[in-house]
């Protein structure tokens, strides 16, 4: 029965068109649903990247297991713990200090942590006995509280070293984690975590300040030169909603966009909103082959895979003939570019394909090759004031009365060259500011001198 019901959904969707499909659902990230790809944050400030199925269990390690079903359909950005026989349930926040009815309020002079003792002698409850405790089924607040109890100095450390205490307890004991969608930004975080080259080592701070130099939004038309596994096309898709139209250029046979899958995109979104096109065909255009449109009592009279055939083809031939005359028409809203290939040879030549007083954004994991490119932009009437940025966002830890930055953090992020495109006039001639000399008449006065 489901077999017969999926084959007649699947008819259906070849005998329609494509290209009338709304995906604007797609967009909301606000529930659980089965098959996507899901981001788990736990305690320890880790992460994992799991594809949901109903019927699947989870194991996160020393944190628990839970089973899928208990979590799909339920919004994101929940906190979830895992109790006793996997079960979870939703907490509120996280574990608080005792009796803290008000914020903790700057420290007085004489407050330190000089006097204190803080090695393994303050600790009465061995690591045998947390085990045990783990066993007879307590939950992580308890056990941190019970860890908490048996610190002899704990009542010694000022009210900032106890919450410092807490959370490195929480991040040990608490059986918890937080499932959120995955949207451009834990896409970085993703990559980062597993090869950082394949993006070239992009911060967040770099692809927001490259989707706003770019002027990135719905209904917009953008050429784009994505080698980092997708994740700038996936960020504008993100931005710009299901409306507009990116056309990735590429040197392979298809262009590397794995990073999508983790966005959840489907790929009737993916086909309509991103076009492809090789370096060869942006440089040298063939000769598309003509297309013959059928009517509708033909397309009527065939047969439901012979209309999807022509339903493909005929989208084949629409995107070709809508790449190369924006191509050849100077289309395109803005570039961006991504990109381990050399740019001063390259931006020269796809710089005709952008419109006039559109915005042109390159990233570089190195200031060395922007400068080369800036160098040669500088020389090119086509682009006006070429500029290199970098942005860099340092994390600091924020107390009343205290404020340090933190003592580790990710280095890089990479570098920015930005300028606008123009259409220079050959036989305009720079003219400055003219002094005409005034000479002197018999009577005293001046008068302005015949040129």
């Amino acid at each position: 029965m489901t077999s017969t019901r999926q084959q007649k959904q699947l008819q259906s969707l070849q005998q329609q068109d494509p290209e009338s499909i709304d995906y604007s659902h797609e967009f909301d990230q606000t529930h659980i649903k089965p098959g996507q790809y899901v981001m788990i944050r736990l305690p320890s400030e880790n992460f994992r990247v799991l594809q949901l199925h109903p019927g699947q269990t989870v194991n996160l390690g020393k944190f628990g297991s839970f089973k899928v079903d208990d979590i799909l359909n339920h919004p994101y950005g929940y906190t979830y713990e895992i109790g006793a026989d996997n079960k979870l349930s939703i907490v509120n926040h996280n574990y608080e200090l005792d009796n803290q009815d008000e914020p903790v309020s700057e420290l007085a002079p004489h407050e330190n942590n000089r006097e204190l003792v803080d090695d393994s002698s303050v600790q009465g409850l061995s690591m045998a006995e947390i085990e045990e405790l783990k066993k007879g089924g307590l939950s992580g607040k308890q056990i941190i509280e019970k860890v908490k109890t048996s610190h002899s100095s704990f009542d010694k450390k000022t009210a900032f070293s106890k919450e410092k205490y807490l959370k490195r307890k929480q991040q040990k004991f608490l059986n918890q984690f937080t499932p959120e969608p995955i949207g451009s930004a834990e896409l970085i975080d993703i990559y980062l975590d597993k090869d950082a080259s394949r993006i070239q080592n992009m911060s967040e701070e770099s692809l927001a300040l490259m989707l706003s130099l770019a002027n990135v939004r719905p209904g917009g038309t953008y050429l784009v030169v994505d080698d980092i596994s997708g994740l700038l096309v996936g960020a504008m898709m993100e931005r710009m909603g299901g409306e507009g139209l990116i056309v990735v250029a590429h040197d392979n046979e298809h262009p590397n966009l794995d990073g999508l899958r983790y966005m959840n995109y489907s790929q009737g979104l993916i086909a309509k909103m991103i076009k492809t096109v090789n370096w060869l065909e942006f440089f040298e255009p063939s000769e598309i082959e003509p297309f013959e449109e059928k009517t509708t009592e033909e397309l009527q009279q065939l047969k439901s895979n012979q209309r999807g055939q022509y339903y493909r083809r005929r989208t084949r031939y629409n995107d070709s003939v809508t790449v190369q005359n924006l191509i050849s028409n100077s289309g395109f809203d803005g570039l961006l570019v991504a990109t381990g290939l050399h740019l001063a040879s390259l931006i020269p030549r796809i710089i005709p394909a952008v419109g006039g007083s559109r915005p042109i954004v390159m990233f570089s994991e190195t200031k060395e090759l922007l400068t080369e490119t800036t160098l040669v932009l500088h020389k090119d009437f086509r682009v006006i004031s070429p500029t290199i940025l970098e942005t860099r966002l340092r994390k600091y830890q924020t107390l009343p009365g205290r404020m340090h930055p933190h003592m580790t953090s990710r280095g890089g992020g990479g570098y920015v060259l930005w300028g606008i495109r123009v259409f220079p006039d050959e036989n305009a001639n720079a003219v400055g500011k003219v002094h005409r000399k005034r000479k002197a008449t018999d009577s005293g006065t001046s008068t302005p001198a015949e040129e």
